[in-house]
Order: C-alpha cells, then structure tokens, then sequence
C-alpha cells in the first residue's frame, strides 16, 4: 500500500533508526488460550529474546490483554497501545503471532495494511516470519491474509462450541450467567448453582412487598437509597476498593434505579426458575447485542430455592400489567429531543421531562430524574420546557455567529488558511528545491569532468563535491520538511472545514430538533437554580483557531510596526 511504498523508498535513511517497540501480549480463556505457551508470561519471554538480535532496537512499553477476546478491539492495552502510536510514542509493534492482535481478519488487515503504515509502525510477529521494516513484503504476503482468516475461522468454531455448550448446560437447569442476581450467590459447591444470599434476601423480599402494596417503581428506588440500602454495584465498588459499608459515610457512586426495580420484579428467578440465554449477538464479532424472543429463551422450573412465594410474584405481574394499561391510557408520551443531553449539575442524572396537558392544564417541565425517581438527596433543579428552549436556541444562534465570524476573519489572513494555496506554495517551494539539486548535481559533474582531464586537483575536487552533497542534503531537508508541514497543514484546514461546516448548516436555525441538538451540543448542565451550562462541541477546535487567529495577527502587526520603523530610517 502507500505507506509501505513509502518505507521502501526512505529505507536508505532509516538505516540508523531508532526503533521504539510495544510489546502487545494476549490471551482469551473463552478462545481455549489456557495452555502455557498461550501465558504471557511465555509470550513476553519470547518476544524479549527475539529482539536480542535486531539492532537499534528497544522496547519502549509492554501493552497487556490477560482475558479478553480476540473477536474485537475494545480491549483497554489494545485501546492505550493505539493512543501511543498516534502520540509517537512508539514506532513499532511486535507480536508472539498475528492471533494475539485480534481474530476477526477483516480488522486486523485494516490495522497492518491500513492504519499502522500511515504513521510508519514497524509490524513485527516473531511466529509469522513478518517484519514489515527489513522484510516489506512479508507483510502483504498471502499467508498473512490466509493466516488472518484462520484465526477467524478459529474463533467462529470455537464460539460455536461455546455457545451449543452453554445452552446445553442452561436447558440442564444450570446457572450459566457471570454473575447472580441480587439476592443470590453462587454455591460453593457447585458454580452453576445458586443460593439465597441471606445479606440481601430481605431486600428482594421488601422489594416485592412494597409492589404488593401499590408502590411504583419510583417509590420503591427512592425508598432503597434514602434509607442506605446500597445497590449490588455499589456493594462490588467499596469491598474492591476496601471502603466502608456503612451507607452514608461516604458518597455512593451507584445507586438503585428505576430500572434496575423493574427488571427484578419481572425476573423468575426469585421464584426458582432461571429464564436464560436472552441475547445474542447480530453477527459474529458485532458488537450489537439483540434480544431474542420469549419462546427463544432457554426456561428451566425449580431449580434452586426461591425467595419469594410464586402467588406473590404472579399477584406483582397483574399489579404491573394494569400500571402500564393506564399509564397508556391516561399519561401522554414525553418525548424530549433533549434526551441524552439534559443533565442536572448537581448530581449528574438526566433530567426527564413531566407533561400534562389534561383538559386545560399546559404543564411541561424537566425535573431531576434522581430527584424524582432515585432519591431526595439532590434538589428538583426545575425548569420549563419553553424557557429551556429558548434559552438553548438563543445560545446556538449565538455561536454559530460568532463561529461564523471566526471563518471570516480566518478567510481574511494570508494563503495559509488557503488549501490551494497551501498546494501551490508547497509545490513551488519542492520545485525550487529540485531544481537546486539538479543543479548541484551538474556543478559537481563539471568539477569531475575537470578533475578527469587534471584541470583540477583531487583534493580540490572532493572538498567541492562534500560540500555540493552537503547543499544536496540539507535540500532535501527541506523538501522533507515541506512536505510534513504541508500535510499537517492540509490535516488542520479539512478538520477546520468538517467541524465548521456543522455550524454554517444552522446559520439559519430557527427552530429545535433533536439532530440539531446531536450535531452541536455535548451535554446541558441545569442548576439548581434553573440557570443552563451549555457545552457545546468542538469547543477545542473553536478555541485552538481563536488562539491561532490572534497569533498570526499578532506577527501580522509586527511585521508593520518593524516595516514602519525601517521606512523611518529610509
């Protein structure tokens, strides 16, 4: 590809090169990856005494995986390995084999032939024969691609196999989740067996009483944290961090949710069945998960103690079916466009939105959802609709002016903010350069054609031609500092042109709408006294060019005071 054509060329210079290498280890449990040669502990031992004989060479960071999968790319060494290839950081990579980057070879092949050749990483997998600096071609060989493929192919089998294993396990009435629900535990015993955690039985039984008694979702969450109960993640949160148990001591970081009430009461599993194997992916190796069908689950009765009485549970699903049919009937649909966005500056919730529109009423404000729904330790941080609104329209019209603005007075400097004249300044000046080299390169031709027929002297000539091949040098020097500075230049004005281009598309906003509100807003904090902060995005970007736009007109100011003082003396 280009980036590899262009190493090939450039390998002459490089012959001195430092190279900063990250090691990336790897190893899954759930690809089979148990055995020891898999360890990376043996995938570092390898790899170190590989480049025992590769010269200017040395390893700059270790970049560790232990446990996760080579199906996608979220994994967090991966992720900081990638951040410091594009910090240059590091300018190489080495591998045990081209499996410990990943199994899915269509990603995998972006990365190698791609990505990693834009900013010149030296590829290296001790296993695979494949070093893309001293041997380029082994790199775009048909094994790599072939090998790729087999790794995918590998994984595909092997989550299969899982999977069938799984759900043969799930229909035996064995617990096969990663981690029990509230109100159980894993038996010592038996890993695929629960028992009632005797912590938080009484919880889950408080939980189902109260939705006995009529209490919503709401009351029932807000119940749970004003009176220190703390949620499972929270409980998970402190033992691992070795924190106090008792509630309010310290700031909880999680609390119960609304959400989190509803699905208990709807889970089986307090009765003593297991309802399992609910999902699955679209794809193998999409990340998108979908939820299957009712009838698609795997259902197994009786198979541990239940915590609640079976008449309870179904008295709790008739209560919830007739909540939801008269919130139907009654409740209007509120639809926000601030969804995702609104949050309140307290306690960092979003804000829901509550309308009412029955007969004359015209109410429809946001309040705070944890004020609301979770718990009374944060205020109601109330503000109508209509006033959010304008506010926030107001804002947006106000920015994209000034952005607007900014535009022009970048339009109005000289070519640098100009792509083609970028272009053309770049070229004339590589041109110049060219033409120097060429004739250099026909001045020391003359001074050898000279020394050949003895008009003159050898030492002579070769003090002439150093400093020619010296010129030559430092020529290209700057053709390569030209063409660095050209592209970095030509990056800015296209990431300039992206991010204002979404804000020239609202010169003329008018009104609202949730795609307007994606496309230019990160996030809206209202206080609680109903005041907003607005964040907006690319408020780097925006402020990058600010900065930019004062310094060029700072020189441009010198450069006439200094012109002024010179005429001065004329």
């Amino acid at each position: 590809m280009a980036g590899r054509g262009n190493k090939k060329q450039s390998r002459k210079n490089d012959e001195n090169k430092r190279w900063l290498l990250g090691v990336y280890g790897r190893r899954s449990f759930d690809d089979g990856e148990n055995s020891e040669s898999y360890t990376i502990k043996n995938q570092k031992a390898l790899i170190e005494s590989f480049i025992e004989n590769l010269p200017n060479v040395e390893i700059e960071d270790y970049y560790i995986d232990d446990g996760y999968t080579g199906t996608n790319f979220e994994r967090p060494g991966f992720k900081r390995m990638l951040q410091d290839v594009l910090n240059g950081k590091i300018n190489g990579i080495i591998v045990k084999d081209l499996s410990r980057l990943g199994r899915n070879h269509k990603e995998v092949g972006k990365y190698i032939e791609e990505i990693f050749p834009i900013y010149d990483i030296r590829i290296i997998s001790v296993n695979d024969n494949v070093d893309s600096y001293l041997d380029p071609e082994s790199i775009s060989s048909l094994i790599v691609p072939v090998k790729n493929l087999m790794n995918e192919n590998y994984s595909r089998d092997l989550s299969k196999k899982v999977s069938s294993a799984y759900e043969i396990m799930a229909k035996g009435g064995q617990f096969v989740a990663g981690t029990p629900p509230y109100g159980y535990m894993l038996d010592p015993e038996d890993k695929h067996h629960l028992i009632p955690d005797h912590n938080e039985v009484d919880v889950v039984k408080k939980i189902f009483d109260m939705a006995l008694s009529g209490s919503g979702r709401p009351t029932i969450c807000q119940y749970l944290n004003d009176n220190g109960i703390l949620c499972r993640k929270e409980l998970q949160r402190r033992k691992k961090r070795k924190l106090t148990l008792e509630p309010f001591e310290i700031k909880s970081q999680y609390l119960w949710s609304t959400s989190t009430i509803g699905r208990m009461l709807h889970n089986e599993v307090y009765i003593g069945n297991l309802v399992q194997l609910k999902t699955t992916r679209a794809t193998f190796g999409c990340k998108k998960i979908i939820s299957k069908d009712e009838d698609e689950c795997v259902r197994s009765e009786n198979t541990h103690e239940g915590i609640i009485p079976k008449e309870d549970f179904y008295k709790v699903q008739t209560i919830i079916k007739q909540n939801d049919k008269k919130k139907t009937h009654n409740t209007p649909i509120n639809y926000s466009i601030f969804r995702g966005i609104l949050k309140c500056a307290d306690c960092g919730r979003a804000m829901t939105k509550q309308e009412d529109f029955r007969g004359k009423r015209q109410l429809s404000n946001y309040f705070c959802m944890s004020y609301l729904q979770v718990s009374k330790s944060c205020s109601s941080h109330k503000i109508k609709t209509s006033d959010l609104e304008t506010a926030v329209l107001e804002a947006i019209q106000v920015q994209v002016k000034l952005v607007i603005e900014l535009e022009k007075s970048l339009s109005k400097l000289y070519f640098k903010n100009n792509q083609s004249s970028i272009e053309n300044e770049y070229k004339n000046n590589v041109k110049i350069s060219e033409i120097k080299i060429s004739n250099l390169k026909e001045q020391k031709r003359k001074y050898y054609e000279e020394w050949k027929f003895d008009k003159l002297e050898k030492s002579e000539f070769i003090k002439l031609s150093e400093e020619i091949e010296s010129k030559i040098a430092k020529l290209n020097e700057d053709i390569e500092l030209y063409t660095s500075t050209y592209r970095e230049n030509i990056k800015k004005i296209r990431k300039n042109d992206y991010w204002i281009g979404h804000y020239k598309r609202n010169r003329r906003i008018k009104n609202l709408s949730k795609e307007v509100l994606n496309e230019l807003i990160e996030v809206i904090y209202v206080r609680k006294d109903g005041s907003l902060d607005i964040k907006f995005k690319y408020q780097d970007e925006y402020l990058g060019l600010i900065n930019y736009l004062e310094e060029e007109e700072a020189k441009i100011n010198e450069e006439m005071e200094n012109r002024d003082l010179s005429q001065a003396f004329i």
